[in-house]
């Protein structure tokens, strides 16, 4: 007898003859074509396996949005149309891509593996959660077009991620669930009315028999509990099923065994006028859990809500200022570099730019966490998102919207989410055994009280059933580390990889590099001492003409001083020494003492004013021409004025020692480590010296937290067991990094670690709270003392419990105050950059 439905999408056949294909050796019917050419398609790409795991039927493949969408497809392969959500590199394109009918896991399996075996797809990652698919691909073998017509063939919308419509998604997915929870509530106070009534008035008479009106209410609430597991209750039973059809123990098992059980017991005491009946009990478990389903969805949206807010901040719209001076309103996304913007006070910047015009102060405190608006003038950049304060500024885009930091900082973001960490598949281990263990307790339940009392037999098997319920062991970790990712965001520091949160917590030594990291570093010119004819402004005006055209980080002490260099001309340079130049005809040198007296002799007032420089701990530059030395300069690289604070503070939070690892001059690392007080520091080392000295740290037993910005510090930071990195550190830095500091404020380190060991305390209660439960309620429940639907109550309130503890996270405790720039430090010439991937591995 064929099946009255269609094998792929599970719609009601025509009449008449409806269009078949062998599947395996049993002819299969479908409703039309369109269904029959896609269950071909997945059998002649080998994905016949998708039949036997899904738990939902695929969408319909004649559906009017499909044909108009693929109809439209070609529109994407359009570079304009690319431009504001594909990524590309050398040799490969990359999309993230929002999925629709998306409905189990094995939805996705089936999208994986045939995306998979398309030639020139070179990487695919699902996310099932948020239903989205990040696919990178070889531009010269594959089209976009190719890789949507193929999801689009297999019955499924795909299109290019917009968290505003997410969020809409994200609104029906609350919305449908709402709508079974509220059906849900309606039938059990149904079913809870006709069962009260029985409870007080329906005794049997002295035949035993049940009078009419009690018969009645019970084959009312049998119909009504019914209905409630036809539609309410369905996911547990997909759910469930799915499970065993993988061979696995998932919270579903025991959650339908418990509800079979108590419907199947209480139908037949009803057939057969029995005393005990679960009706209410089975509705009220229905009812509660699917309230705690409902509030864990509402926080795990609130969480992905909070890490698309980065996304959602940078208008739609932007005013473009054309070449003659005319605005003209246009899409952000459609800016390009050179484009020049006009923003107004209170508007959000579209684009990551340098302003070219203007002068005003911008709220960055969504991008970096920094609560003090900061002052941006001509040449300056300015970060897309921050919002502006005083004045109009016309801005010159460098960076398009999807190439953007705030556009860098969400992706990221979304990868930290992404990544599995060790407290969640502690999680899935945890509950997989527990739920083994409890089915066997409720089998031994259900043996010894049918051999003490049958009558009790039923009951305690379901209370044991229910209070085992697995629910806020699979939400200890997840709902927690979402909302904690949220958490960092706002606080201005980038969650790489949320597997080092456990270490940030526990973190016992904290290691700093010193320049860039414990100072700015920026150097500036403390002291200029003349030792010859030029006085102290002539010999800077020479010295910045001379560092003119140098890249090496101590030519910025002299640019940024705002000096008016010399003419000078025919520079020469000598890597990692000086620079020499023709100024007023004559040649003229600056660097290393080494350097100048391969020039020319150093006196003895030249010496003692290099002795003097070394004694503070202040980097020398020796200025000089044919004549001699005519000036020394005293170079500094200041601390950052948050950083005793931050000490402070680590120490206070269980941090056991600091120690500075440097490759500068013992003597400014002396300085810096006398200045804030650590007695542990080290200097001139190489970047194996640092490597040798993190692992000897953890082979004592300490738990290393690095902190670095250079390309040398990159192989100390993989090292270490976390790692952060300031806002201003090298890109290889960042990507070796487990945390980005937004900001400029250093203290934001205190506060991650302050999120880090709340969330991970919230995630022990979290398990110790559920671990807690189940131990004081088993007992109780085996021994007959909890009926079944005080044991839907207390599995609810546990589920409950762990989500709203979870959601405390979401309220700042002891968040930062950004400490503002001190009035001597020049700006910072560029927007902070972000990684480009993650952490690949660590050493």
């Amino acid at each position: 007898m064929r099946s009255e439905t269609c094998f792929h999408c599970g719609s009601a056949l025509a009449r008449g003859r409806a269009p078949t294909l062998m599947v395996g050796e049993t002819p299969r019917a479908f409703c039309c074509a369109g269904c029959r050419e896609v269950c071909r398609a997945i059998l002649q790409a080998g994905l016949q396996d998708y039949y036997h795991h899904r738990e939902q039927r695929a969408p319909n493949a004649e559906r009017p949005a499909l044909r108009e969408l693929t109809a439209r497809l070609a529109l994407y392969d359009d570079p304009q149309v690319q431009a504001s959500f594909v990524r590309s590199g050398a040799g490969w394109r990359e999309a993230e891509l929002l999925l629709e009918e998306v409905r189990c896991a094995s939805c996705l399996w089936l999208n994986e593996q045939r995306l998979r075996r398309l030639p020139g797809v070179l990487a695919v990652d699902f996310d099932y959660t948020a239903g989205r698919a990040q696919v990178r691909w070889d531009p010269a073998r594959l089209k976009l077009s190719e890789i949507l017509r193929a999801i689009t063939d297999l019955g499924y919308v795909a299109h290019p991620y917009d968290p505003a419509h997410r969020v809409e998604l994200a609104r029906e997915h609350k919305r449908r669930s709402a709508e079974r929870l509220i059906f849900a509530g309606l039938l059990s106070m149904l079913v809870m009315k006709f069962s009260l009534a029985t409870y007080l008035m329906g005794a049997p008479d002295a035949a035993g028999n049940l009078p009419g009106w009690v018969e009645a209410g019970r084959y009312a609430a049998l119909l009504a509990t019914a209905a409630l597991l036809a539609y309410p209750a369905q996911d547990f039973f997909h759910g469930a099923w799915q499970d065993l059809r993988n061979r696995r123990l998932g919270m579903d098992v025991p959650v339908t065994t418990a509800l079979i059980l108590a419907f199947v017991g209480s139908a037949w005491a009803t057939l057969h006028q029995y005393q005990e009946v679960y009706f209410d009990s089975i509705a009220m478990f229905i009812a509660f859990l699917l309230l705690a389903r409902h509030l864990e969805l509402r926080g795990r949206l609130a969480a992905a809500a909070e890490v698309d807010r980065l996304a959602r901040v940078v208008p739609r719209a932007a005013r473009r200022v054309q070449p003659d001076g005319a605005e003209a309103e246009v899409a952000a996304p459609a800016l390009r570099p050179g484009e020049r913007v006009r923003v107004r006070p209170g508007e959000v910047v579209p684009a990551d730019g340098v302003i070219v015009a203007g002068q005003s102060r911008f709220d960055e405190a969504l991008v970096t966490g920094e609560a003090t608006p900061v002052l941006r003038g001509p040449g300056e950049s300015v970060i897309g998102g921050s919002c502006n304060g005083d004045q109009d500024v016309v801005v010159e885009v460098t960076r398009t919207t999807r190439d953007s930091v705030l556009s860098e900082i969400h992706a990221l973001l979304r990868q930290a989410l992404r990544a599995r960490s060790g407290e969640g598949r502690l999680a899935r281990r945890a509950a997989s055994l527990f739920i083994a263990g409890m089915l066997l307790v409720a089998a031994a339940t259900a043996v010894y009280w049918w051999s003490v009392d049958p009558a009790v037999a039923l009951p305690a098997t379901l209370a044991v059933l229910i209070v085992t319920c697995p629910c806020a062991f699979s939400l200890a970790a997840p709902v927690a580390l979402a909302v904690g990712a949220g958490r960092f965001a706002r606080a201005g520091v980038l969650p790489v990889r949320l597997g080092a949160l456990e270490a940030l917590a526990h973190s016992t030594v904290v290691v700093f590099d010193k320049t860039g990291t414990l100072t700015h570093g920026r150097p500036r010119v403390v002291e200029t001492r003349p030792l010859g004819r030029l006085d102290g402004a002539t010999a800077r005006r020479h010295a910045a003409a001379l560092e003119a055209t140098s890249s090496h980080p101590l030519a910025d002490a002299f640019r940024h001083a705002c000096i008016t260099p010399s003419a000078a001309r025919d520079w020469t340079h000598a890597p990692g020494a000086g620079v020499s130049a023709r100024i007023d005809g004559g040649r003229w040198w600056l660097g290393s003492a080494p350097y100048i007296a391969r020039q020319t002799r150093l006196s003895s007032s030249a010496q003692a004013a290099l002795e003097a420089c070394a004694a503070r701990g202040d980097t020398p530059l020796v200025l000089a021409d044919e004549a001699g030395v005519q000036a020394v300069f005293a170079v500094r690289d200041e601390v950052r004025p948050e950083v005793p604070a931050l000490l402070h503070g680590l120490r206070a939070a269980g941090v056991r020692r600091f120690v500075i690892l440097s490759g500068d001059t013992p003597s400014s690392v002396r300085r810096v480590a006398e200045q804030v007080g650590i007695a542990d520091w080290q200097a001139s080392m190489t970047p194996q010296d640092k490597l040798a000295r993190i692992r000897a740290e953890q082979r004592r037993g300490a738990r290393v937290l690095m902190v670095g910005d250079g390309m040398n510090d990159a192989p100390t930071l993989a090292a270490a067991d976390v790692s952060v990195s300031p806002a201003e550190a090298t890109a290889l830095a960042q990507t070796s990094s487990d945390f980005v500091l937004l900001g400029r404020d250093l203290s934001a380190l205190l506060e991650a670690r302050r999120i880090a060991q709340r969330t991970r305390r919230i995630i022990v209660q979290n398990f110790a709270w559920a671990a807690g439960y189940n131990v004081t309620a088993l007992p109780l429940a085996a021994a007959g003392l909890i009926p079944p639907w005080g044991a839907a109550i207390g599995m609810t309130a546990s589920s409950l419990l762990v989500v709203g503890n979870a959601l405390r996270l979401r309220r700042a405790a002891g968040a930062k105050q950004a400490t503002p720039d001190a009035p001597a430090d020049p700006p910072d010439p560029a927007a902070p950059s972000v990684p480009t991937r993650r952490r690949a591995a660590s050493a």
